[in-house]
């Protein structure tokens, strides 16, 4: 029976309810009579847990036997009711329809005369507090942050942006979880070509459930087999303000404490949260230190091996003296040092992340530092190799979006075997196809590499170099809003 329509004209009672919700013992019903005879049958149910139980008892139950003992069993008792409670009637009567209304913490009511069929909300779902992100720290920023329920997150935002021209729109995804799903923009900003493009594939998704960012992300996606993050997402809603009112869609998804922001290119992930909180000098070179921090955290064991393995005529005598007298004895070469040392600190990388924080955090710094002297002294591997590989972990930590983060690993170890087999003409064919690889990318219709691909040289400079904020008074030019100035011009 269950998945099933049944539709209005059916007769929905007690029975009819327990047989469409047999396996589950959580969801309570009870026929319930009213009227001085006892002649009006309501059947009520709700999802334990899921509900504020206690107002049934103290509001709904006493209101409705107060109802029926002054006027009997009349006609259309819900646009009676209506007068004193929160009541809505289904506009079509599916099993789905009253499966979603249990589950969303609804009460269920019955009127087995009239076999209508309503609810009200009592909704009190399991939720907590909206406290600080505890993966972008803020400093100088807000400290609240989004929690797993989608309507106290737009409420953060909404808080913040007092404007009737902030759209929500609503949508539902998953057969079986039924995920809400909230599309937030300015309709008098956003480019309605990436608002419509959003809406076509967020309409074509029908799967069994919807249970992370990155699954949605991928479905979203053109590229089924991706390696770089076409959205952004953040847990701060300050940085989703941000990003709303500079032309971009924020999708809130029930259940995450996290949303995704789109579109968005390579510019956009390397920015953090606190860009907004602090001086525009040191802002811009933080963006730098970011910018070839993902460069060395890719190519610096690749350049490294190419350069020791291939082309030692490149490296000045005294550091490859130097070299050479470290690497006396050891059994190993060069590349298959690095590969070592980087395996190494994969494995502490990912140690770090299945272990409570502060534990996690130790591991990685003072297990790393062990491990290395250890195997400096063992003769396994030279100090070089783990200065390199120290550089290369410690610039990957400064990457703000994680899924940059763990996809960097994936190319560090691709171009290190291209390096290892061609030397500096594989690091070389690897930057090109990264690059050649980014320039094919498109989110939602903007490059990936823009402003850099087409050039803008004003917005290049605005994305790596933040202006004052009075000299901030256009909107990104890729996104092609409607609105393109951030302030009048005097």
């Amino acid at each position: 029976m269950n998945g099933q329509a049944q539709s209005k004209s059916e007769i929905w009672n007690e029975e009819s309810l327990r047989a469409l919700f047999e396996g589950s013992s959580d969801v309570k019903i009870q026929a319930c009579h009213f009227g001085e005879q006892e002649s009006v049958e309501v059947v009520i149910a709700f999802a334990e847990g899921l509900s504020h139980s206690a107002d049934i008892g103290k509001f709904i139950l006493p209101e409705l036997n107060r109802l029926f003992k002054e006027q009997g069993s009349f006609k259309d008792p819900i646009v009676r009711l209506s007068n004193v409670l929160s009541i809505t009637e289904f506009t079509e009567v599916t099993e789905d329809a009253l499966s979603e209304a249990i589950f969303q913490g609804d009460l269920l009511l019955i009127f087995t005369e009239e076999n209508k069929v309503a609810f009200v909300s009592i909704a009190d779902k399991p939720t907590r507090q909206p406290y600080e992100s505890s993966t972008e720290i803020s400093v100088k920023g807000p400290r609240d942050g989004f929690v797993e329920d989608i309507t106290v997150n737009i409420a953060l935002i909404r808080k913040r942006l007092r404007s009737p021209s902030l759209h929500v729109d609503n949508l539902t995804i998953g057969r079986r979880t039924k995920t809400r799903i909230g599309v937030l923009y300015f309709y008098d900003i956003i480019n309605p070509k990436i608002l419509e493009d959003l809406h076509a594939r967020l309409e074509k998704i029908d799967i069994d459930g919807l249970i992370s960012i990155s699954q949605l992300e991928e479905l979203l996606s053109d590229f089924k087999f991706k390696l770089l993050p076409i959205m952004d997402f953040t847990g701060r809603p300050d940085y989703a303000v941000q990003s709303l009112l500079s032309g971009r869609v924020v999708l809130v998804i029930d259940g995450l404490p996290m949303v995704l922001i789109a579109p968005a290119g390579l510019s956009l992930i390397l920015k953090s949260p606190e860009d907004a909180h602090f001086n525009y000098a040191y802002v811009s070179f933080s963006r730098i230190i970011r910018g070839i921090s993902l460069f060395l955290s890719i190519f610096l064991p690749a350049i490294w091996v190419a350069l020791v393995s291939f082309h030692q005529d490149q490296i000045p005598f005294q550091m490859m003296a130097t070299i050479s007298v470290t690497r006396l004895g050891l059994p190993l070469s060069s590349h298959m040092e690095m590969f070592l040392l980087l395996m190494l600190l994969e494995i502490f990388r990912e140690a770090g992340v299945r272990l409570p924080n502060a534990i996690g955090q130790t591991l990685t710094s003072i297990g790393g530092l062990i491990i290395g002297d250890a195997a400096i002294r063992a003769g396994l591997v030279s100090p070089s190799v783990v200065v390199v590989g120290a550089i290369t972990a410690v610039s990957g930590v400064t990457l703000v979006n994680q899924t940059l983060s763990t996809q960097v690993s994936i190319l560090r170890l691709f171009f290190f075997t291209l390096s290892a087999i061609l030397g500096m003409y594989g690091v070389i064919l690897g930057m090109v196809l990264l690059i050649g690889y980014m320039g094919t990318i498109k989110s939602f219709g903007v490059s990936y590499l823009a402003p850099l691909s087409p050039l803008s040289v004003r917005e290049l400079l605005i994305s790596f170099l933040r202006l004052p904020w009075d000299k901030i008074n256009k909107r990104p030019t890729a996104l092609q809003t409607k609105d393109p100035d951030k302030k009048k011009e005097d």
